[in-house]
């Protein structure tokens, strides 16, 4: 089973976590303390990253990802994902729909990977180069990466301080981190425009890997949903300001 925790007040609202890509549940840190008196807080480090580097399914695809989440989730909560987490979250909402009473992603774009219709993503030529660098070196490459998604920021080298304390608790495995960045490839747009979960996107304002300026672009895809912009954060703003995303977090849930 998937390793998950679980901390905060045991009578509050259920409140799911989800990492990104090459992290794990540790990422939430400094985001704890501030939710921990109004939400039950369920930490789950997704398949074969962080503490559940056992639990790496034969086929790393969504179905699979979902199942073995549904193992450890609770009955029905809230569900937050950042980055590649918001897609699996909202993956889960759509297999699982009882269970989730609403959807918050942060730094999470349908299409990581640009399409012809679709420029808010890494063109595909530097995405395939990541690929391959990936599977040449996984620790330079990850490393780079992680300077990647502090970029913009004002506290860049805080945070990436941070990140690499994260990624030093648990480091991931190559076969996960090679499986799991299959997923970062795909459109999802259609996952957004089935969604009727109450929803907010949180999307920040220097984040390189989820553009800011494809608002709009998310707005059509789930227009009933909430799209929001956190000015000044990259995309692991929440590192150096959980207090701002605490009170989104509030706002949405309470």
């Amino acid at each position: 089973m998937l390793y998950s925790q679980q901390q905060g007040n045991p009578q509050g609202q259920p409140l799911v976590l989800l990492h990104g890509w090459g992290m794990h549940s540790g990422v939430w840190y400094t985001l704890l303390p501030e939710l921990q008196q109004d939400f039950h807080i369920i930490l789950i480090d997704l398949p074969g990253l962080g503490r559940s580097a056992a639990s790496l399914p034969g086929c790393y695809d969504l179905a699979s990802v979902t199942r073995l989440l549904a193992e450890v989730a609770p009955a029905s909560a809230v569900w937050l994902g950042w980055s590649l987490g918001g897609i699996i979250a909202m993956e889960f909402a759509q297999r699982y729909p009882e269970r989730v009473s609403g959807l918050i992603t942060l730094g999470t774009s349908p299409c990581f990977v640009e399409r012809p219709d679709w420029c808010f993503g890494m063109d595909e030529a530097t995405y395939s180069q990541f690929e391959d660098d990936l599977a040449a070196n996984p620790a330079k490459t990850l490393q780079r990466f992680n300077m990647l998604q502090v970029q913009g920021s004002s506290t860049a080298r805080a945070d990436l301080k941070s990140l690499k304390q994260i990624l030093s608790e648990v480091a991931p495995t190559p076969p996960a981190l090679v499986d799991s960045l299959a997923l970062l490839r795909d459109d999802y747009r259609s996952i957004y425009n089935a969604t009727e979960h109450p929803s907010l996107h949180l999307l920040c304002d220097q984040d390189m890997l989820a553009p800011a300026a494809m608002a709009g672009a998310l707005s059509l895809l789930q227009p009933k949903a909430d799209v929001n912009v956190l000015a000044g954060q990259s995309h692991v703003g929440f590192l150096s300001a959980p207090q701002c995303l605490a009170e989104r977090i509030r706002t949405f849930c309470l």
